[in-house]
């Protein structure tokens, strides 16, 4: 059975990633400003810095937080996402339960828990 990752309003994604990729399309502004008034997007390395990246690979954002990609995404939904989970566009953005023969259709504009 193949698994479905879907958003609240109705976007379906290929996989957890995309998922996630979705949110910061629907939340994250082009200027990666957060409503704390701060930059939130992910330090670019050094130039001159030659030394192989750490494996597990840690991320630095802008703010100084510091975490593997999981975390530095979901740092990056925790800034920018608003507790309603309306985005850009107007609609409610957030994981959505699939539909199972024993379970209900989940209710529309509300996030699956």
């Amino acid at each position: 059975m193949m698994t479905q990752h879907l958003c609240t309003c109705g976007y379906e994604a290929g996989g957890p990633e995309d998922l996630v990729v979705h949110f910061g399309e629907m939340f994250i502004p082009a200027d990666d400003v957060a409503p704390d008034g701060r930059v939130h997007a992910e330090k670019a390395r050094d130039a001159d810095d030659d030394r192989p990246a750490a494996v597990p690979l840690i991320l630095t954002c802008r703010c100084g937080f510091t975490a593997g990609i999981d975390g530095f995404d979901r740092h990056l939904l925790a800034v920018f996402a608003p507790a309603d989970r309306i985005g850009r566009d107007g609609k409610q953005h957030a994981p959505a339960a699939p539909a199972s023969p024993q379970s209900p259709e989940p209710i529309p504009g509300k996030a699956a828990e």
